[in-house]
């Protein structure tokens, strides 16, 4: 269980909550400024994490919807949402899909001195980790079992774990 209480912060492979967006329309931009998000299968929201209303897009086919949102209705488990782009998308953007939706572990800013992953389990394993604005901080794939580590990162807007494949991560924060 992702664990963002104590220094060094720990995620392990269940801890990052994503769904995939549908296809050609899971992102609808509202004439209120929302965005209607519908996924091809429901998401469950990390209760572990220090929001649970923080969530980032990433990979869509328009990079207009591509950042950092505010639930405003949805729940979880669900599979359609609205919120609100903490961002601006310029009125008339047309419906949009593809990508995933990630929810943020943590969405304010925040000062990352060393990641490590620990224990990947072989050559071929993923860990896939953004900022709450779909900015990668650290996209690997493992080349063999054992640990990898990147050191000062410093200040990041936000985390959103996409992916932990194996093993552990451990991010030490100053």
């Amino acid at each position: 269980m992702a664990n963002l209480q104590a220094n060094p912060w720990t995620l392990i492979s269940t801890d990052p909550a994503t769904a995939t967006i549908t296809s050609s329309t899971g992102l609808t931009l509202n004439a209120d400024g929302t965005v209607s998000i519908t996924t091809t299968a429901g998401l469950t929201f990390n209760t572990s994490y220090a929001s649970q209303t923080a969530f980032t897009v990433i990979g869509s086919a328009s990079t207009a919807y591509i950042g950092f949102y505010q639930l405003i209705i949805g729940a979880s488990g669900g599979s359609a949402f609205t919120m609100k782009p903490q961002f601006s998308i310029p009125a008339g953007t047309a419906q949009s899909g593809g990508g995933t939706l990630i929810q943020c572990a943590w969405p304010w800013e925040v000062r990352i001195e060393d990641i490590s992953w620990q224990n990947a389990s072989g050559a071929g394993q993923l860990l896939n980790l953004y900022d709450r604005n779909g900015n990668p901080v650290w996209v690997a794939t493992a080349t063999a079992a054992g640990s990898q580590n990147r050191g000062k990162v410093f200040w990041v807007a936000g985390l959103s774990p996409q992916q932990v494949q194996s093993g552990s991560v451990l991010i030490t924060v100053d």
